[in-house]
């Protein structure tokens, strides 16, 4: 594996990693409205590097194939 395919790998295992955090913490329910703001906070911020992090990945692929690797 290239240098690129190393990372594109990590980038996907962090972004599944992510996403299961997401969908864990989605499932969470509470009384106290506090928390559940707080936890939404969390999420959104998750949501954001995720996006990030697909964003990445796509433009890794990009580089990938300009050099033809």
């Amino acid at each position: 594996m290239t240098g690129i395919e190393n990372a594109q790998h990590d980038l996907s295992d962090a972004t599944f990693s992510i996403e299961t955090a997401i969908e864990l913490l989605s499932c969470i329910d509470h009384d106290d409205p506090q928390p559940v703001e707080e936890l939404n906070r969390v999420i959104s911020t998750l949501q954001e590097i995720k996006a990030e992090l697909t964003q990445s990945f796509d433009k890794l692929r990009v580089v990938q194939e300009h050099f033809n690797i």
